[in-house]
C-alpha cells in the first residue's frame, strides 16, 4: 500500500520548520524522508539588500585590487634592486584598474 503524499508550496508563513515522514521496512527498521523543509530567511532585510549587494561588491573589487597589487610588486622586487619602490605608481595604477573592472565603473 502506498500512500501519496503531498505539501503545498504556500506554507511560507507557518512556524513548520520541517516534515518528516517515518516508516517502517520490511526488515523491520525505520526509514525517513523529509517532504518538506522550510527555507532559511534572509539575513538583510529588503530595505537594506541593495546597499549590502553594492558593499560586498566593492568588497570584492578590493580584495581583488589588493591581490593584483601584491603580486606586481612581488614580481617588481624579484625582477630588480628597489623594484617595487621605482614601479609603485605603474603597479597601483593597474592593480586598481583590475579592480575597476571587477567594479564595473568604466570611469575614474
Amino acid at each position: 500500500m502506498m500512500e501519496q503524499t503531498t505539501v503545498s508550496t504556500r506554507l511560507k508563513r507557518t512556524p513548520l520548520k520541517s516534515v518528516v515522514v517515518v516508516k517502517p521496512e520490511a526488515d523491520g527498521t525505520m526509514s525517513s524522508t523529509v517532504v518538506y523543509k522550510q527555507k532559511r530567511s534572509r539575513r538583510v532585510s529588503k530595505r537594506w539588500r541593495p546597499l549590502e549587494r553594492h558593499l560586498r561588491r566593492m568588497s570584492r573589487a578590493q580584495a581583488v585590487s589588493a591581490q593584483d597589487y601584491l603580486r606586481r610588486h612581488e614580481r617588481s622586487n624579484r625582477k630588480k634592486k628597489n623594484g617595487a619602490v621605482r614601479d609603485l605608481g605603474k603597479n597601483m595604477w593597474r592593480a586598481q584598474s583590475k579592480g575597476r573592472k571587477k567594479l564595473k565603473i568604466r570611469f575614474l
